[in-house]
C-alpha cells in the first residue's frame, strides 16, 4: 500500500472526440485502443497539452476543445476535454499513433481499451454514455 501512496501522480490531457454518436479511439503499435491524449509536459497547461496531443496524434489542428472535468483514475490525473468532429473531418494517425477509428459509444468495451481508457469508461462520464 505504501508504494502506491508514494507513486507520483501523472497528469494527462485526454480528449473525447465525438462524431455522430461515435467516439474516436487511437492506438499505438502493439497497444490497445485509447482516447487521444498524452502526458502534460512540465510548464504546459492542460489546455495546451490537449491541443498539442490532438494535433500530434490525429493531424487535426485548431479544434475547439471544451474542458469537461479533471478526475483521478489510479495514478493518473486526467484533464478531460471534449470536442465534436464534423462528418467530413478525417483524423489521420500520426506521431506514435498507428491507427484511428470511430466506435459507436454503445460498443465501447473495457476489453478492447487500454487500462486508462477502461478506467474512464467505468467512471460513467455522460460524454461516453450511449
Amino acid at each position: 500500500m505504501r508504494d502506491e501512496q508514494n507513486r507520483k501522480i501523472k497528469s494527462r490531457a485526454t480528449i473525447i472526440c465525438l462524431r455522430s454518436g461515435r467516439v474516436l479511439l487511437v492506438r499505438k503499435k502493439g497497444g490497445k485502443w485509447n482516447f487521444p491524449g498524452g502526458e502534460i509536459e512540465p510548464g504546459e497547461s492542460p489546455d495546451a497539452a490537449a491541443v498539442r496531443e490532438l494535433r500530434e496524434e490525429t493531424s487535426i489542428e485548431g479544434h475547439g476543445l471544451l474542458c469537461l472535468c479533471s478526475l483521478r483514475v489510479g495514478s493518473v490525473m486526467h484533464h478531460i476535454f471534449t470536442t465534436h468532429f464534423h462528418d467530413d473531418e478525417k483524423p489521420v494517425a500520426d506521431n506514435e499513433i498507428v491507427a484511428c477509428k470511430w466506435v459507436p459509444r454503445a460498443e465501447l468495451r473495457p476489453a478492447m481499451l487500454s487500462t486508462a481508457a477502461a478506467g474512464l469508461i467505468a467512471m460513467q462520464l455522460p460524454a461516453l454514455s450511449a
